[in-house]
């Protein structure tokens, strides 16, 4: 494959700070009546005490990457795990896995995601509409697994308007470093009443190259210091190929008063696991041609996505929306044999009316149900066969006083997990917050909220025990854990106005036998064994950004940074938590023309767990330049990914010591978009 094959684009980890971003590149604090669906009365950022940021338009095209945790990476306060190009989940202020929910259009993506950090989530970001971040705990919409924050992609599979016509469009892009090739397309049309979607993604990358060893300075010293040779890869993290089919068909009915739709879609990825031996080049479908492969996982995805709208006359709303999940994901070994396969059966529905009350309060309750059964097979199922049920009921208030905004909330959720060989598990957990959003005049508002919060235990967590290759850990958890309590704090200033967007949050987080995996200094199959504890801990932290226009010219300045810091209560850090982070971002911009530079800088990360090594400092410099010639239908682009080339290594990802992020890229792409 020719490294300056010219159609070359790129999706990295910037450092821009995004607050409401439309369909043509402007000032954010131009945009924010974006409407933000993940929040309890889907209104804008500015209209909820929930801190809360959305990537849309031509800001989300230049953010893509393979995985959703790598395109949410740059947000203030988020951070990604990355286990390769394959494979990355989000991290909301040093909280990943199961407590940071990852959702299509509201509801769960029902895969194997959430067991380890080498399943990748089986969502493509390439055709999304918008993607929302909430952080902090939205456990009062989407149950205790949320305690940690949102990420909700917003697609246009279900329709609430016919579209005038036909209308969609088609993008090509790839990467030098990565040497990727995709290609995505999309089509919208109406007839009568009908809305009719369809969409497909194909992306294919190659071993990526890097500016060094493989092995981190650290580890490679660690290793001579016991006597034992580092490896000598460098230049090129041999198995990291990935190949990426999507696609989706959805019909809509609109009516008068109610809308209703129903959608399938399927997620098909192969990719190899970091670490694993030289992939062969051009992988079929076909077992016998990764023989001589690393480990590889292949995944396999059926979903059903079913909506239903119904406005009343009295200004209520009722929706009903539900999934249905048939899951598949198979880690394979180089000889081509299945190590070990998981399956996920999932089923999730719910239901929500949005009312106004007597008094003032405007508000929206309901129901949410979800059933997911595991079954994972082979040598090495590290948890074992379960079934988990959880019943959730859900009421938020808002009401508007004279100086402030009042914000109550409350859930109850009931969980179940039973199977053939476990000892099963029956909790409730209950989560209640306040919030409130006072202006204080001239654009500038005080919000703040309190959430106390608690969350059920995953399968994993009470029941692994065994070895999982493909994070080279041997995992052990406790059917005798409870549940896991918090509170938290946040507070935070707002100003909007003067075509200037900036916000500053402060957060503590006091946790009740909060719930985590840590090394453990011992081997079992010789593999470093890591075992999941449960102990008070205490998160802090704060995330800043602005955006500054500089004139008339088009110039503008975006800062940014964030913090977090978790440590035990009995002494001691916890594992993989990301170090201060400091961004800047220089853009212009002129009609139909935009150019950025954006810099960010991540400390060294020295506050580290037990049996956890220290991570190094690292400067992410990139730039990317975005035209619309003619009627504005087509955006031509263009970007540099880690321009210094320097040796990146995330301290979230579980990787870090093996597999740093790609080295310097040069990267384009075109979209066409026809119709309105």
């Amino acid at each position: 494959m020719n490294r300056n094959w010219p159609l070359a684009i790129a999706v990295s980890a910037a450092l821009p700070t995004h607050f409401a971003l439309g369909a043509e590149p402007q000032h954010s604090g131009e945009l924010t009546g974006i409407v933000v669906t993940a929040t309890p009365l889907g209104g804008d950022r500015l209209s909820t005490a929930q801190p809360t940021s959305v990537i849309a338009g031509d800001d989300l095209v230049l953010s893509l990457a393979p995985t959703i945790g790598q395109t949410v990476a740059a947000e203030p306060g988020v951070h990604s795990t990355f286990f390769g190009p394959g494979a990355s989940r989000p991290v909301i202020r040093g909280l990943g896995g199961d407590r940071v929910q990852v959702l299509t259009d509201g509801l769960a993506t029902l895969d194997a995601s959430g067991l380890s950090e080498d399943h990748a989530v089986a969502i493509d970001p390439a055709l999304a509409d918008q993607i929302e971040v909430v952080r902090g705990p939205a456990t009062l919409l989407y149950g205790s697994g949320a305690a940690g924050g949102i990420v909700n992609v917003v697609t246009n599979r279900l329709h609430d308007r016919v579209p005038d016509g036909v209308e969609g469009l088609v993008e090509l892009r790839g990467d030098s470093v990565l040497e990727e090739r995709a290609v995505a397309g999309r089509v919208d049309a109406g007839v009568g009443r009908l809305a009719l979607h369809l969409d497909a993604v194909w992306r294919k990358t190659d071993d990526y190259d890097i500016p060094g060893f493989a092995q981190s300075r650290q580890l490679r010293d660690q290793l001579i210091a016991e006597g034992e040779e580092p490896s000598d890869e460098r230049g090129k993290v041999e198995n990291s190929w990935s190949d990426t089919r999507s696609g989706s068909a959805g019909l809509s009915y609109v009516g008068d008063r109610w809308v209703l739709g129903l959608a399938w879609s399927r997620h098909d990825t192969e990719y190899g696991i970091p670490g694993g031996h030289e992939h062969q080049e051009e992988p079929g479908a076909g077992e016998e041609e990764h023989e001589e492969g690393g480990v590889f996982i292949d995944l396999e995805q059926d979903r059903v996505d079913l909506a239903l709208r119904r406005d009343f006359a009295n200004g209520n709303r009722l929706r009903v929306t539900g999934a249905l999940n048939d899951y598949e994901h198979a880690e394979v070994e180089p000889s081509g044999e299945v190590g070990t396969l998981y399956e996920v059966d999932g089923r999730e529905i719910r239901l929500a009316l949005d009312h106004a009350l007597p008094g003032g309060f405007n508000g929206t309750g309901g129901v949410q149900w979800q059933e997911v059964e595991l079954v994972a097979t082979g040598e090495e199922a590290f948890v074992p066969e379960s079934r988990t049920r959880t019943l959730g009921a859900f009421l938020f208030e808002q009401r508007d006083f004279e100086r402030f905004t009042l914000e109550l909330g409350a859930r109850l959720d009931r969980q179940e997990i039973e199977g053939p060989e476990v000892p099963g598990y029956d909790g409730t957990a209950v989560n209640l917050s306040a919030g409130v959003i006072w202006p204080l005049g001239g654009g500038l508002a005080l919000v703040g909220q309190l959430v106390r919060s608690e969350r059920h235990p995953s399968a994993t967590e009470l029941y692994a025990d065994g070895p999982h290759a493909a994070t080279g850990q041997y995992e052990i958890g406790d059917p005798g854990f409870d549940t896991e309590g918090g509170l938290q704090g946040d507070v935070g200033l707002r100003f909007d106005g003067s075509g200037i967007s900036a916000e500053l949050r402060a957060f503590v987080a006091d946790y009740d036998g909060y719930l985590f995996l840590s090394p453990t200094g011992e081997v079992e199959d010789e593999l470093p064994v890591y075992q999941f504890l449960q102990e008070d801990a205490r998160f802090y932290g704060f995330e800043a950004a602005a955006s500054i226009p500089l004139g008339a010219a088009g110039w503008s300045l975006g800062l940014s940074a964030d913090s977090v810091r978790a440590r035990l209560d009995q002494g001691g850090d916890l594992p993989r938590i990301p170090p201060l982070r400091l961004g800047a971002e220089l853009s212009w911009q002129r009609e139909r023309l935009r150019a950025t530079l954006a810099a960010h800088y991540s400390f060294e990360q020295d506050q580290v767990a037990a049996n956890e090594l220290p991570t190094d400092a690292f400067t992410m410099l990139n730039a990317e330049f975005s035209w619309r010639p003619g009627s504005g239908k087509t955006l031509l682009f263009l970007r540099g990914t880690n321009l210094l080339n320097e040796e990146v290594r995330y301290h979230t990802s579980p990787l870090k010591d093996e597999v740093p992020l790609p080295g310097r890229s040069l990267a384009a792409g075109v979209r066409f978009s026809f119709g309105r």
